[in-house]
């Protein structure tokens, strides 16, 4: 059976914390607010569903292919949740932010950041490897856990895009108390997965 409220909680933990797509809205938050960043955040978030979906389905070809690979991929998932872990600790450990990363608000910036942008690939094919294809290869699945990242992405991008500046002052000022519950949250969820 699906855990959905581990998977919820690893989506939330890759989607809310500092990545790409979450720092390319603050920037055009902060600038351009919400109005100004439409484009970008309905390409992002619509190449966020693709590629879901994309990696929901290779996981169900190769879970078909060679059954074997399922819990490699589980595992490699697990393992990709303990690194994320630590690299949340260690900046939570750091006093200074990097610069924010420029653009502009485009429906192509949104499409071509996230082709490149690795971490939504990875967190989408864990999400599958880990989450739904050792319990189930059903279409409804492959979906539901889509909508669930889309969803947990829809409400990221647009709380960084809100907050702009300000949530990097709140995060800034309790960056490591932060830091350890994100990075405990996703200790957590490498544990269920494997177990």
């Amino acid at each position: 059976m699906i855990d959905f409220p581990a998977m919820i909680l690893y989506l939330a933990a890759t989607a809310f914390t500092p990545g790409p797509n979450n720092l390319m809205c603050m920037y055009l938050g902060a600038n351009y607010g919400l109005k100004g960043s439409r484009k970008f955040i309905v390409a992002s978030m619509g190449s966020v569903f693709v590629k879901a979906l994309l990696c929901g389905l290779l996981n169900v070809a190769l879970a078909a292919v060679i059954p074997s690979v399922v819990p490699v991929l589980k595992w490699a998932g697990a393992a990709y949740m303990l690194y994320l872990a630590w690299t949340m600790l260690k900046s939570g450990m750091k006093k200074e932010e990097a610069a924010e990363k420029q653009g502009e608000s485009t429906y192509s910036a949104g499409i071509l950041l996230q082709i490149l942008n690795m971490k939504s690939w990875v967190s989408a094919l864990s999400l599958f490897s880990v989450y739904v294809v050792p319990y189930t290869t059903a279409l409804w699945a492959i979906f539901a856990g889509s909508g669930i990242m889309l969803s947990l992405l829809i409400a990221a991008s647009l709380s960084w895009c809100l907050f702009g500046r300000a949530i990097k002052n709140v995060y800034n000022q309790y960056k490591l108390p932060l830091s350890i519950v994100m990075a405990l949250s996703l200790v957590y969820c490498a544990v269920t997965a494997v177990l």
